[in-house]
């Protein structure tokens, strides 16, 4: 029997945004995020970005490139990118955002990008057909129920090739401990296995994609924790202040030096746009 893997992803959607509460998803949210976002994006020089980047050089990436990342976030692979290729254009809703892609590149000297300050849904695809030798995006497929629509725009802006990095492992280790300590509940924290799900929907439908396993460490401070778990747990309930304490108090015992260490596992799955063929 044939297995349905767009149906398993939209099941798997449905049942991780039912207990979201409004506005969970939107520009404020993520502006709000944005601080500590970009602290872990940026720790270890922006190791997790030059992680894919070193995935992808050679075999898909030169010095004449042109990316387009989707969900750019604080300039997690802008950063990293823009040192090694000619140019890369960012899709970026949240000011937040759009904010720490400007700080962290003038930091860094960085000056051969455009931010395209939009959702992905509202970007004009005929504007940009076949403009880009990748396109890639990152912990952004999650928000969309009709994922193989969104990988077909990606396709479409593409002239090469199109990459999901999407985490592996037990990412959620800490998240699942500290909800059942503030909730009391059993259940552990909901997400989507995006790794597995993408892999299968795009093998289906006869791509042949390419998979390379990186790893990485995240380097926070414990309030940066504090509050990338409290706007976590605040997407499906009101965190009290007793409840706050309890998430200082984990990471606390967990820190060295004021610093919490996390090791990281993503999954850099690549293939060719409009092709069936592995690269």
């Amino acid at each position: 029997m044939e297995v349905n893997w767009e149906n398993i992803w939209e099941k798997n959607y449905e049942r991780y945004t039912e207990t979201m509460r409004s506005g969970s998803n939107d520009r404020e949210y993520w502006s709000k995020r944005a601080a500590d976002f970009s602290n872990a994006r940026s720790s270890n020089d922006f190791e997790y970005g030059r992680r894919v980047l070193g995935a992808l050089w050679s075999r898909v990436l030169t010095p004449q490139s042109a990316v387009l990342d989707i969900g750019a976030g604080p300039g997690t692979f802008i950063i990293p990118f823009s040192r090694k290729i000619r140019r890369i254009d960012a899709v970026e809703p949240a000011p937040g955002m759009v904010d720490k892609i400007r700080e962290n590149a003038h930091r860094a000297g960085i000056t051969n990008f455009c931010i395209l300050k939009s959702t992905w849904q509202d970007v004009d695809l005929e504007s940009i057909s076949g403009r880009y030798d990748l396109v890639i995006s990152s912990l952004v497929l999650w928000i969309f129920r009709d994922v193989w629509h969104q990988l077909q725009r990606m396709e479409e802006a593409s002239r090469g090739y199109c990459c999901i990095v999407a985490n592996v492992a037990n990412s959620n280790k800490h998240v699942d401990i500290l909800w059942k300590r503030v909730t009391g509940c059993d259940d552990k924290w909901p997400s989507i296995s995006e790794y597995p799900l993408i892999f299968s929907i795009l093998h289906s439908k006869g791509r042949k994609p390419n998979v390379s396993i990186i790893e990485y460490t995240y380097e926070r401070s414990v309030e940066d924790k504090v509050m990338h778990i409290k706007s976590l747990f605040e997407r499906r309930i009101p965190v009290t202040q007793e409840m706050e304490k309890t998430i200082r108090e984990y990471f606390i015992e967990l820190s060295e030096n004021g610093k919490v260490k996390e090791p990281g596992m993503s999954a850099v799955i690549c293939w060719r746009a409009h092709e069936s063929c592995i690269f």
